[in-house]
C-alpha cells in the first residue's frame, strides 16, 4: 500500500460529476458500468472477486463484457479494497496498541481510548464510502466512466491496459464448449443447407452458378447487418480460438510468455473464414445494445462450403438484465448533512467490533494477494517454458456472471424478440438475395426459408410482427424463426 489513507481517499473521489465527458464516453449514466462499479463499493467479496478474476490472471484473455466497461468496474473495485485496506490497517494498530497498553499498564483506559477511536475508522470510512464515492460519483445522473480511480501498482496498470484492448479486440479467446464467452446464454441455434453447385433454370436449362468465396458472402451479410441502424449496433469479423491451442500459433500472444493479443492479423481472419479448423474459426459477430447495457443480443454467423454445399449456421446469445441484488444503488441518494453524519457514526457503532475482531485477518489477506498473484504467475511462466499445455482461455465475464434470471421489464422483453426477429429476418434476406444474384437454384432455401416462417409463427403466434417502434431503415414485419428459450418470449 503506497500513499496516505486521505491520497487514497481524494484518488476514490475522481473529478467532479459535474465534469465534461471525455472523448469516446457512452454517456453520462451507463447503468450497467455504474451498478456493477457501484456493487465494488458496498460488496467487500464482490469486489475481490472482480481484482482476482481481471487482475490475478494476467496470462489469461478477459471474455469481451458486452454492455459494461471492465476496466471501469476493476479500477473501482480496486479503490474500495484500497479504501478498506487503510482502515484495517488502523483497526490492527488500535487493536495491538490498545490491548498491548491495557495489559503494559493493568488499566481499561487504553481499551477505552481504542474503542472510541475504532468507531471513528469505521464511521470514517462508511461515511467516505456513502458520501463522498456513492453521492457524489455513483447515483444517477452523476456516474461518468472517466471518474474511476486510476491504479498506483505498474503492474495492475499494465495489465488493465492489456485487458482494455482485448475488450476492444477482434480475438476471442474460450475455454471448453464455451466459444462465445462473455456474450450470455443461447437461445437460438439455426442452419441452412443449400447445393450451391446447382444454377438456375433458364428457357429450360440449367446456368451455370457464379462461384463465391465465404468472405465474399460475409461481406453482403455484414453490410445487410449494418444497414439495421440500430442506434447501439456493432458488426465485426472476430476470431474465436481454443485457449489450448493458442500456444501454437506465436502471433496470437503479445510475447513468448505473455497473455494473447487483442487484435488477430487480416490473414488469420481470412484463413479463419475460408478454412476454418476445430481451434480456430471466424464468425461475423453483431451486437445489438439496449437499455444501456441491460439488454444485449450478440448473432454469430459463420459460413462453410464443402463439394458444392453451402451451409450457413446462426446463433443468437442474450445478455438479460443484471441481478436485482447489484441494483442496491438505486435504493440510496444523497442525505443531507447532519443525517450523513448520523448514518456514517451509527454504522461505526454498530460495526465497529466485527471491523476490529476481522481486521488483522482482512489486513493479511490485502498483503498477501498480490505475493500470491507473483507466485502463481512465476510458476505459470515455469510450467508453459517447460512443455505445460497452457489454456489462455477466459472464464465467464463479470457481465455475464451478474445476469438476472427472473422476469424481465414486459418492454425489456418486447425489445427482446424484436431484435432477435429483425436481426435473423434481414440476415435470411440478405442470403436469399446474395444466393439469388449468384444464379443457384433457390428452391432448397426458399423451402427451408418456409420452415422457418411457420415455426416462428407456431412459436410466438406471430403473423405479422410490428417492428415500427424501432428505427431500421424500412418499417419491416418479421417472419422468420428461431428456437428462443428467453424468459421474455
Amino acid at each position: 500500500m503506497e500513499g496516505s489513507f486521505l491520497e487514497a481517499e481524494q484518488s476514490a473521489l475522481g473529478p467532479s460529476p459535474d465534469g465534461p465527458l471525455q472523448a469516446g464516453e457512452p454517456g453520462p449514466d451507463w447503468e450497467t458500468t455504474r451498478y456493477l462499479a457501484a456493487a465494488t463499493q458496498l460488496n467487500p467479496r464482490y469486489a475481490r472477486w472482480v481484482v482476482r478474476e481481471i487482475i490475478g490472471e494476467p496470462f489469461r484473455a478477459v471474455a469481451p463484457a458486452a454492455g459494461a466497461d471492465v476496466v471501469v468496474v476493476t479500477r473501482w473495485a480496486l479503490a474500495a479494497l484500497r479504501r478498506q485496506a487503510w482502515r484495517d490497517a488502523a483497526l490492527t494498530s488500535l487493536l495491538i496498541l490498545g490491548v498491548g497498553l491495557a495489559l503494559a499498564a493493568w488499566t481499561w483506559i487504553p481499551v477505552a481510548v481504542m474503542v472510541v477511536l475504532a468507531i471513528l475508522a469505521v464511521a470514517s470510512e462508511r461515511w467516505v464510502r456513502d458520501e463522498m464515492v456513492i453521492s457524489r460519483s455513483m447515483l444517477r445522473g452523476r456516474f461518468h466512466t472517466h471518474s474511476a480511480p486510476p491504479p498506483w501498482s505498474l503492474r495492475v496498470k499494465k495489465r488493465l491496459d492489456v485487458v482494455r484492448k482485448q475488450q476492444d479486440g477482434n480475438l476471442v479467446v474460450f475455454r471448453g464448449n464455451s466459444a462465445f464467452v462473455g456474450s450470455g446464454d443461447c437461445v437460438v441455434h439455426e442452419r441452412i443447407l443449400v447445393n450451391a453447385a446447382l444454377g438456375k433454370r433458364k428457357n429450360g436449362k440449367r446456368q451455370p452458378p457464379i462461384p463465391f468465396s465465404n468472405s465474399e458472402l460475409y461481406d453482403a451479410l455484414e453490410e445487410a447487418l449494418r444497414d439495421m441502424d440500430f442506434p447501439d449496433l456493432q458488426v465485426s469479423r472476430r476470431l474465436y480460438v481454443n485457449g489450448e491451442h493458442v500456444a501454437a500459433h506465436p502471433r496470437l500472444l503479445s510475447t513468448e510468455l505473455g497473455p494473447p493479443v487483442a487484435n488477430a492479423s487480416a490473414d488469420y481472419l481470412h484463413e479463419g473464414c475460408v478454412n476454418p479448423t476445430p481451434e480456430a474459426r471466424t464468425y461475423l459477430h453483431a451486437e445489438i445494445g439496449g437499455w444501456k447495457g441491460q439488454l444485449v443480443v450478440s448473432l454469430f454467423t459463420r459460413a462453410v462450403q464443402a463439394h458444392g454445399s453451402l451451409q450457413v449456421e446462426w446463433e443468437f446469445h442474450l445478455l438479460l438484465p443484471l441481478d436485482d441484488r447489484l441494483l442496491e444503488i438505486d435504493h440510496r441518494y444523497e442525505q443531507r448533512k447532519i443525517r450523513q453524519f448520523a448514518s456514517a457514526l451509527a454504522a461505526g457503532i454498530a460495526r465497529f467490533i466485527p471491523s476490529l475482531i476481522r481486521a488483522p485477518v482482512d489486513l493479511a489477506r490485502y498483503a498477501v494477494i498480490p505475493v500470491a498473484d507473483r507466485i502463481r504467475a512465476r510458476r505459470q511462466r515455469y510450467e508453459m517454458r517447460n512443455g505445460y499445455v497452457f489454456n489462455y482461455g477466459s472464464p465467464r465475464s463479470i457481465r455475464e456472471d451478474a445476469i438476472s434470471y427472473g422476469l424481465p421489464h414486459y418492454f425489456l422483453a418486447q425489445d427482446e424478440l424484436t431484435f432477435i426477429l429483425l436481426a435473423e429476418h434481414t440476415m435470411l434476406r440478405a442470403l436469399g438475395r446474395f444466393l439469388n444474384e449468384h444464379k443457384i437454384d433457390m428452391k432448397q432455401f426458399t423451402d427451408q426459408e418456409q420452415t422457418f416462417i411457420k415455426k416462428v409463427r407456431s412459436k410466438y403466434n406471430i403473423d405479422n410482427t410490428n417492428v415500427e417502434n424501432v428505427t431500421v431503415g424500412t418499417k419491416a414485419h418479421v417472419e422468420f424463426n428461431k428456437k428462443s428459450q428467453t424468459s421474455g418470449s
